[in-house]
């Protein structure tokens, strides 16, 4: 019988396992408690002869022998022969408790598969049940010591109803040298086959199925057998065996308490005399009980404390066959709506000591972990033959891709969800390479080199004019290059202009309101309590001068600057000069206003008017 203590380990605490120590049946006392009073009497015995009945020459020829064993016990490897041993043992133990045969699922399906309310299609379904636990009970008398005892012969079985006299009448009408473990089966698949031709069975499917299932239950059955026919080698069991007497044979002279001459034994260690080898008493304990553990393991199928039920797993396996397949069969109840029809998320009702116990729902470990949800992607930058390792800054107009569905950013955050800090954050702490590569680009990238190459004029941005609508249009075509959708730039030149962490704001108040302002380096200055509503123009930090000269300043150098500067001071008559000077003029201030933030544009634009 299996000794059982999962209730008294349901909740671990201080005094859980305590409690299991001063248990007796199936406990390591009972196993070991005969080796060692065995051990401790011959223990007992030669420390008597040692310490009253040897003479002096005598003693000295003891303490020599108790020294060789304590020095030279270390040889015998008696932890990795145990360990391996147990472990190849549970293994096996394991193996044999998964095929030791459970009815509950062939018994459900014969009842589902094989259809009749009629006394036949009920005999079949009883037969089938029947002749799998007479199956098992054959085996079972071949392998368990128990059942052995129960059914000795097979008239035992007639007499205790799995086998009618008609059935072993036939049973014994083919004689064979072997257990005939196969015949009960053959007849369950006899009524299997039977159940198909008249129709008890549905379709050849459903008949291939069962007989699939049923042969299942044989396998797990036989492979008792099997166990039971091939055991671990003797010669591993013999030497573990060994291994272990023959280490504590040697520790009853090596674990004396020895009092030596010290002028005959100079390097002898002297301990305490205790009288009593408590450390060697332990060892003992561990390792025998250690051993008893494979041996009870071993076989299973005994009469053991830990050993299975067989003879309770034949009746109950009978029992709930029969009932499943016969009081249970077609049986269940009404159709109708169950408590939770109403609720979307159901959830049943608890005790009043089970509701206080704090509920855990199991998610991922990395559910709750903050993250940074940024409201573009970048495509990444891969080693080629062009490219090699080192990056040089330059972004094509299609590597940063918008998140699809983020509409804007929530109030008090610069990231897309608000579960984590801002992009900004991270990049006043110099934390992010990406912002850092927005930073470069903005300084000095070739794509705002090219740009400005193309583009600029600062002779024309100084003394240039335009007319009053024209500020309006290039405003409504840099409002058309945001995605409506998301939010987001279109262009990867535009997008690539600004620093992070001044487009993500810019993305943000063109929906919430409110300026942002940014001083020469790219960052956020403190807001203001009440900001001004958004107007057409972004003011400037208010430590930085107004002055258009400042900005141009502030420019690179450019050689298409200084030649469209000298152009335009000297070719102010030709029309084609000044068409091309003026479409300049609108590209750049629309490049600079949306780059900087400024509000040189609007004076500029002042300038031109009274120019022309």
């Amino acid at each position: 019988m299996t000794v059982t203590y999962s209730l008294d380990v349901a909740s671990s605490s201080f005094f859980c396992l305590y409690k299991l120590l001063f248990r007796w049946k199936g406990s390591i006392w009972k196993s070991v408690w005969a080796e060692l009073v065995v051990w401790l009497a011959l223990y007992a015995v030669l420390s008597a002869i040692y310490r009253y009945l040897l003479s002096m020459g005598q003693r000295a020829t003891f303490e020599d022998l108790c020294i060789f064993f304590d020095t030279y016990s270390n040889f015998i490897p008696i932890t990795f022969m145990l360990g391996f041993y147990v472990s190849a043992v549970f293994t096996r133990w394991w193996q044999i408790f998964d095929n030791i045969g459970w009815i509950d699922t062939p018994c459900l399906w014969i009842t589902q598969y094989i259809k009749g309310e009629t006394e036949r299609a009920k005999c079949v379904r009883r037969n089938c049940i029947r002749y799998s636990i007479l199956t098992q009970a054959m085996v079972y008398r071949d392998v368990a010591a128990s059942v052995r005892k129960r059914f000795p012969t097979f008239n035992h079985l007639v007499t205790a109803g799995l086998m009618t006299e008609k059935e072993m009448a036939e049973f014994e009408s083919i004689p064979s040298p072997h257990a005939k473990y196969w015949q009960p089966m053959h007849w369950l698949f006899s009524m299997i086959s039977l159940a198909r031709e008249e129709g008890m069975i549905a379709s050849d499917i459903i008949y291939v199925d069962l007989m699939e299932k049923m042969r299942q239950f044989r396998v797990n059955i036989l492979s008792l057998t099997l166990f039971d026919w091939v055991p671990v080698p003797l010669v591993y069991t013999q030497v573990v065996h060994l291994a272990v007497r023959s280490y504590f044979l040697v520790a009853l002279f090596g674990r004396q308490y020895l009092h030596p001459d010290r002028t005959r034994v100079p390097d002898y260690k002297h301990t305490i005399d205790l009288y009593v080898p408590i450390m060697s008493v332990l060892q003992f304990i561990f390792f025998i009980g250690w051993m008893k553990v494979a041996e009870v393991l071993l076989n299973p199928l005994g009469e053991d404390d830990d050993d299975f039920e067989c003879n309770w797993i034949l009746d109950r396996n009978l029992q709930v066959g029969l009932m499943v397949v016969d009081t249970a069969y077609n049986r269940y109840p009404t159709l109708e709506k169950d408590q939770f029809w109403e609720d979307a998320i159901p959830e049943p009702l608890y005790t009043a000591e089970s509701a206080m116990r704090p509920l855990n729902p199991q998610v991922g470990s990395c559910a709750e972990m903050p993250t940074e949800e940024e409201p573009f992607m970048v495509r990444p930058r891969r080693r080629t033959l062009s490219r090699m390792s080192h990056w040089d800054g330059d972004m094509e107009d299609t590597d940063v891709v918008p998140v699809v569905g983020l509409k804007h950013l929530p109030d008090g955050s610069n990231y897309a969800s608000g579960e984590s800090l801002a992009f900004s954050n991270s990049f006043a702490n110099g934390g992010r390479k990406l912002s850092e590569m927005f930073r470069r680009m903005r300084a000095g990238s070739r794509i705002g080199d090219r740009y400005r190459k193309r583009h600029s004029s600062a002779q024309d941005f100084e003394t240039g004019s335009r007319k009053k609508n024209s500020l309006d249009d290039d405003v409504e075509t840099f409002s058309n290059k945001l995605d409506q959708a998301s939010g987001t730039p279109k262009s990867g030149r535009l997008w690539s202009s600004l620093p992070q962490t001044q487009l993500e704001e810019m993305l943000k108040n063109r929906n919430l309101g409110g300026p942002v302002k940014y001083n020469t380096d790219g960052m956020k200055e403190k807001e203001l309590s009440n900001p001004t509503p958004v107007t057409d123009h972004i003011d400037l930090p208010s430590h930085v001068p107004t002055s258009p000269s400042w900005y141009n300043d502030s420019l690179p150098v450019i050689k298409e600057e200084e030649e469209a500067k000298r152009k335009s001071n000297t070719d102010t008559d030709s029309l084609k000069s000044s068409k091309t000077s003026k479409a300049s003029i609108r590209r750049t201030e629309l490049r600079r206003s949306s780059s900087s933030g400024s509000d040189l544009g609007k004076s500029g634009r002042h300038e031109r008017k009274k120019s022309e």
